[in-house]
């Protein structure tokens, strides 16, 4: 292979520009992906390479048919070396996938390679410290092929935009001689772009968490401890697989690398979309209603039932609290699925739904009291009577671990993985009676086959209508992290692929609501209230402009900056909704020549004047006629008894009068915890 031999002023421009070349292969994109959008930037890579190919035939630099795309995509085909400590931080190994471009003429993709994108598939915390760590030998960690057979992770093979199956890359050594296949690091790229379902200072939280000394009583430190203050104590799996979670420090945007003191240089957060949690049951093989639902007990002063079965302290069983039982002990024993403390799932579940506002010193840590002995690490818990708490450190993890009848876990959503569990012996269960998916014609809370894909044919409309309109609470905004130097420079490169692959989800596979296309035709109309995270200040970002599928909008982008992961939910914007909706409380006697009092207490106010007289409100599923009284923005009569509700119990009301959300407005509201 040719080498150009570049001087140090080219080499610094190259460095600058970001486009790692050798003998003209550009590397666009060289990611460390979390799992919830490796398949989504693989189809956009594919996307951007027929771009390419289109742009070069039109300007006369390729002639038709010259170039062609190729791909390979494999199961723990690649690992990422964070060389910064010597031996003391483990290879991260995972899936990966390439896209390249090449000489038609050759089947095997090996002539005339001149672009490539790779990136490879971990959580996303592994995801952030591998694109901010510095090493010596550059910026980002180290992405190592491992070349083997094809595995065809994207399927079926119609959602690759060209339509094609992949190629093995054992047959094209210049496409993994370019990327590199050094177990030390020795000439391998390095990471250009990390696609993040958390914050960077989220990420950086999580870390230094964990990182922290042990706190039983409020579980801010949780012990991963190791041979530095820097490189932590393994995590381990309880699932027989041997893999590992290791704590490691980095530094944020501008801010200095805490192991090799190199400065890292700026970056922006592109947002990308959102992505629910689900959690999912293994039901042994007969549906209930009984356990289809979980109670949260979020915006109450306690209890808050769903956190005491994960953090171990009740009975894990069927008749859990969690699920609306009596919690005798006397249902069926579970097992519970839990991720590790750097986990985004975990994470995000945990601030969205354990360890929230009225409970902050919950976690689902609670029983870790010795980080470094079975049976806590690998967690390997009994709950009180009976029922397991045990470790599972991957998406795919959990999935197998669901295998079990009887055991119940949580994973970002996306079609590829649910479909391992498209059976009827699986359900979803909804969170506070939201269903996280809400698709039509959905039986028993199953979960979909992975056949149907397309937002419109999977919803007939809008992905995820119960995320989109704030109801659905457990959730977060997939992003990728891209360095400065890179915006606006390769029309190829990551920032571009950023907008590339939102731009496609809806029409390939729609594992997630864009955050706002480039044509204005979806968009997210809810945020995330930001917080000072890691000494970050929060912003919540600009305002992005209204959609046109339902006129909705959102705070993000720009100067965004602080965590969200468990902000309080803010919105819906912009849309207009056929009901209007939200809890009241009521009063069981009659006023005379006014009727029953129904109060006001959250959600949309009440339309004052007398629009509304005449017309119904259902009060916890019973309707009722609003008398004829002019209304106030929070109090309204009804013509009979609807009994006594506390406002300590408020209960949902709707309203059959169309409701339109006001629009977002930065800079929003900021510092609110769900």
């Amino acid at each position: 292979m040719k080498v150009r031999l570049l001087n140090l002023a080219t080499l610094l421009a190259v460095v600058l520009v970001g486009a790692l070349s050798v003998s003209a292969q550009t590397l666009h994109l060289v990611a460390a992906s979390a799992s919830s959008q490796f398949l989504t930037a693989a189809i956009g890579a594919d996307q951007l390479a027929l771009n390419e190919i289109a742009n070069n035939v039109a300007n006369g630099t390729w002639q038709p048919g010259q170039q062609a795309t190729f791909h390979w995509t494999a199961k723990n085909g690649a690992n990422i070396l964070d060389t910064r400590a010597g031996g003391d931080i483990l290879p991260a190994l995972g899936n990966v996938f390439v896209v390249w471009i090449a000489a038609a003429s050759d089947p095997t993709g090996n002539t005339s390679v001149t672009d490539i994108w790779t990136a490879e598939s971990v959580d996303a915390t592994v995801a952030v410290r591998a694109f901010s760590a510095q090493e010596t030998t550059g910026s980002g960690a180290q992405l190592e092929l491992i070349p083997g057979a094809a595995n065809n992770l994207v399927s079926p093979q119609t959602l690759w935009p060209d339509g094609n199956a992949d190629v093995s890359i054992v047959n094209a050594p210049n496409v993994s001689g370019a990327i590199g296949t050094s177990a030390t690091g020795a000439g391998d790229a390095h990471i250009n772009a990390a696609l993040s379902d958390l914050r960077p200072e989220d990420a950086l939280f999580a870390t230094t968490r964990a990182l922290g000394k042990l706190n039983t009583k409020t579980w801010a430190g949780l012990g991963y401890i190791g041979p530095t203050k820097e490189v932590g104590s393994p995590i381990y799996t309880a699932q027989g697989t041997g893999t590992q979670a290791t704590p490691v420090a980095f530094g944020l945007s501008g801010q200095t690398d805490p192991i090799t003191k190199i400065a890292v240089p700026a970056y922006t957060t592109i947002p990308v979309g959102a992505s629910v949690i689900v959690f999912v049951l293994n039901n042994g093989g007969t549906f209930s209603s009984s356990t289809a639902n979980l109670i949260t007990g979020i915006g109450t002063k306690g209890p808050f039932p769903l956190a005491h079965l994960f953090d171990g302290t009740t009975i894990a069983d069927t008749h859990n609290a969690a699920f609306g039982g009596p919690g005798d002990g006397a249902g069926t024993p579970l097992t519970l699925i839990l991720r590790e403390p750097l986990a985004a799932a975990m994470n995000v579940a945990e601030f969205s739904e354990f360890r929230t506002e009225e409970n902050k010193d919950d976690s689902q840590e609670v029983g870790v009291t010795n980080p470094y002995d079975s049976p806590y690490n690998p967690l390997n818990l009994s709950t009180p009577i009976h029922g397991v708490r045990q470790r599972a450190l991957s998406t795919s993890e959990v999935v197998s671990a669901l295998g079990t009848a009887d055991s119940l876990g949580y994973i970002f959503f996306s079609f590829a993985n649910v479909s391992k569990l498209a059976k009827s012996n699986y359900n979803y269960l909804t969170l506070d009676g939201v269903d996280p998916l809400a698709i039509p014609g959905t039986t028993n809370q199953e979960l979909p086959n992975g056949t149907v894909t397309d937002a419109n044919d999977v919803w007939g409309g809008p992905s995820f209508p119960n995320l989109r309109n704030g109801t659905y609470k457990a959730w977060s905004l997939e992003r990728y992290l891209v360095p400065n130097s890179l915006l606006g420079v390769d029309p190829y490169g990551p920032d571009v692929l950023a907008q590339t692959a939102q731009d496609l989800v809806d029409s390939t596979v729609s594992d997630y609501v864009p955050f706002y296309t480039s044509d204005g035709s979806d968009g997210l109309d809810v945020y995330r209230s930001h917080f000072t995270q890691s000494g970050v200040a929060g912003d919540n970002g600009a305002a992005t402009p209204a959609n046109s599928l339902d006129n909705g909008n959102t705070l993000g982008g720009g100067e965004e900056a602080g965590g969200d992961v468990g902000g309080a939910i803010q919105g819906p914007f912009g849309i207009t909704v056929p009901n209007t909706t939200g809890t009241v409380s009521t009063s069981g006697t009659l006023t005379k020549k006014k009727g029953y009092k129904v109060t006001w207490v959250s959600g949309v106010q009440f339309t004052a004047g007398t629009t509304w007289e005449g017309g119904s409100i259902t009060i916890n599923g019973t309707s009722y006629t609003i008398a004829n009284v002019a209304l106030t923005s929070k109090v309204l009569y009804v013509t009979t008894d609807p009994g006594t509700i506390a406002k300590s119990a408020a209960a949902a009301y709707s309203a059959a009068f169309p409701y339109t959300y006001p629009a977002a407005t930065a800079p929003g509201v900021l510092n609110e915890h769900q």
